[in-house]
């Protein structure tokens, strides 16, 4: 378990040295630690069950607002390599203390981050808010690479169809349904704390609450756009995959028609009949032959003429 303190005078979120173990501090304290450490901690929380409960498991980002505190989970989505990983983490706050409950370690960098810069002027509270726009901050360069990789794929399938292309396809699909679904939970989250339960935030606290909707709005909509160019690009596959198979039926239909005159002649000359005329001419073979050949050149010209070739 690490502490924090923080220090609204200076607005300074400074890491204590020593792990803090069975502790009552009166002070403003940040506290990272592990759900058995919290399940072990000597503090009397008011609601603890009710947070316990949604830990186990962690199934969405909610926030849930009461009189004696502020909790909820969280389900942070975070591209790597190619691969979206999930961190999930649960937070509680109360007037004094900001309980932050995860098993990853994933929070101590942005912990840390945050030691180095100052929040003068922020409340107790505010400190929760900067932790999620903290986890915000590279979210637009995310996906403004995946618009590239979007672009890339396009540019690929204009040259040549690639192979594995639905698998590439569905990778993404998935990708942008879970970060549609995370920035549409900030969203809701944003609008709960707006909301007035017993006095609720100040007005200062509420607009910066909208700033961080508005925030989490505009990323959803980025996902949303980069879902309709993900569309357009599958329905672009399935166009040159229309071509290429009409390309390939215009072939077989002219090599048909080119070699249907030959079976007619093949079939007619093949029956054999003993009164045929020209059963019994001694040039009636090389004759069909040169026929033949005469057919197709002229068919071959005739469908250049027409572009059918």
């Amino acid at each position: 378990m690490e502490q924090y303190s923080y220090h609204e005078e200076t607005g300074k979120i400074t890491l204590e040295k020593k792990t803090v173990q069975n502790s009552e501090n009166a002070g403003k304290s940040i506290y990272l630690m592990s759900l058995d450490e919290f399940l072990s901690h000597p503090r009397k929380l008011v609601r603890k069950n009710n947070f316990i409960h949604s830990m186990t498991p962690i199934q969405y980002c909610k926030i849930e607002k009461y009189r004696e505190c502020v909790q909820g989970t969280m389900r942070v989505p975070k591209g790597n390599k190619g691969q979206v990983c999930i961190h999930n983490f649960g937070f509680y706050l109360s007037e004094q203390e900001l309980y932050l409950v995860e098993e990853s370690h994933f929070l101590m960098e942005y912990l840390n981050k945050m030691a180095e810069g100052t929040y003068e002027g922020y409340s107790f509270r505010q400190i929760l808010l900067a932790l999620f726009e903290e986890l915000l901050q590279d979210e637009v360069l995310y996906l403004q690479k995946q618009e590239e990789h979007l672009a890339g794929l396009e540019e690929e399938l204009l040259k040549k169809i690639p192979d594995y292309f639905y698998e590439m396809i569905m990778k993404y699909r998935k990708r942008f349904n879970i970060f549609h679904a995370y920035y549409e939970q900030l969203m809701n989250m944003g609008d709960v704390m707006q909301t007035s339960v017993n006095g609720g935030l100040s007005e200062e606290e509420k607009a910066q609450w909208q700033l961080f909707s508005n925030r989490a709005e505009r990323l959803h909509d980025h996902v949303e756009m980069l879902r309709e160019y993900l569309v357009q690009i599958r329905e672009l596959y399935q166009s040159l995959i229309a071509v290429q198979q009409n390309q390939v039926m215009s072939i077989l239909t002219v090599v048909t028609t080119i070699f249907l005159p030959l079976t007619l002649i093949a079939g007619w000359y093949g029956m054999n009949f003993p009164n045929m005329p020209e059963f019994g001419w001694k040039y009636a073979y090389p004759a069909v032959i040169i026929v033949s050949i005469l057919v197709i050149i002229l068919e071959i010209i005739y469908f250049k003429k027409k572009k059918m070739l």
